[in-house]
């Protein structure tokens, strides 16, 4: 374990209905990470919702709500910052101004904080020219090798060779799902014919927050197919128990990958579909496009490629576990670490940003 000052890191993430629980899961895992490498005290400052907050507080962590536009208010080792909205130059100085010894560390690589930011840390590098870096003096790591996971996912093994069992489809679009996917791609799913060729069992997984239960459950009641509908605190097992996975894009589409499982995705904001397509240049991935502009004939004609072709499955599972080892968490706690040990130096000597893509 790692020497520590003690004065505290501190997570600023907001998660729940409107903006999903991607945030506050990945930052979960890295404030478990982090225990465990350095013995630092953590804790979150949370504004919204009760579900997100809730989902901190059940795990064990301190919370300190504050305001949507507040960081907190603290000064302690560090303040990590993952907010779906992200955070500007602007606030990202006048945080330095009144907590000049915080290493600020950032979880995006695209707002304009990004540029004030010690240190910057993102699974996906979206602005590869070094202009969109102009006067960056932190560090910044950037490729798949850092999605923060929970580390059981280092454990799974490879996918070697494809099922003789029904073939499955996991469903799982996002802990609160706001636009409504989840039955988008059932819909599609359940008007795809019965022949041999098409036949496969579907798992929904929704998470805590979901907001169309009673939508869900009415539709399901009237479908054509079976379903098995599931909530589960992990996506583990589910995801090494099936062949093919439809979601929407987010910290999932990591999971997916170091699972082996090949996915299909479709996205709530264009921030996201530049990501995803980003992301599906890994080869695990087939991105469909921004979910307003997705027909039910092009998410059928995109299963029903994947269904039949195992040996593109199979492919496309081997490549995600080549890009995504499960073990971002930890990468990701010893860089934080190290950061804060070497903090007073940096700042004292400015310098130059640096740049590592993994």
């Amino acid at each position: 374990m790692m020497a520590n000052s003690n004065r505290g890191i501190f997570f600023r993430v907001d998660g729940g209905r409107s903006m999903g629980m991607g945030h506050v899961v990945r930052c979960l895992w890295l404030a478990s990470a982090l225990r465990d490498t350095c013995g630092n005290p953590v804790s979150f400052c949370m504004a919204q919702d009760d579900i997100g907050i809730s989902k901190v507080q059940g795990r064990g962590w301190p919370v300190l709500r504050v305001a949507t536009e507040e960081f907190g208010g603290v000064e302690g080792d560090a303040l990590i910052v993952d907010l779906p909205s992200g955070v500007s130059a602007e606030a990202v100085r006048s945080l330095r101004q009144r907590n000049p010894r915080s290493l600020v560390v950032l979880m995006d690589g695209t707002c304009t904080g990004r540029i004030e930011a010690d240190l910057v840390v993102s699974p996906i590098e979206r602005l590869p020219d070094p202009s969109s870096w102009q006067g960056f003096r932190g560090q910044r790591y950037e490729g798949p090798a850092y999605a923060i996971l929970d580390p059981a996912f280092a454990r799974v093994p490879r996918r070697l060779s494809g099922v003789v069992r029904e073939l499955r489809i996991l469903v799982s679009m996002g802990g609160s799902d706001p636009y409504g996917l989840t039955l988008q791609a059932l819909r599609a799913l359940d008007s795809m014919s019965d022949s041999m060729s098409e036949s496969f069992h579907v798992t929904i997984a929704i998470g805590p927050a979901f907001l169309h239960e009673v939508e869900l459950r009415t539709w399901l009641a009237g479908a054509r197919r079976q379903y098995e509908c599931r909530r589960e605190d992990s996506l583990l097992d589910l995801m090494v128990n099936s062949d093919l996975a439809l979601v929407s894009f987010g910290t999932t589409v990591y999971e997916l990958a170091a699972a082996g499982l090949p996915a299909i995705a479709l996205s709530i904001t264009e921030d996201h579909a530049q990501s995803a397509e980003v992301f599906a240049q890994g080869g695990s991935l087939r991105h469909l496009g921004l979910f307003s502009t997705i027909s039910g004939k092009e998410i059928q004609s995109a299963v029903r490629e994947l269904l039949n072709n195992e040996r593109l499955r199979l492919g496309m599972a081997q490549r995600g576990q080549e890009l995504v080892d499960g073990n971002g968490a930890e990468r990701v706690a010893k860089l934080v670490v190290a950061r804060i040990q070497e903090y007073g130096k940096s700042q004292a000597e400015g310098g130059i940003g640096t740049t590592h893509r993994v």
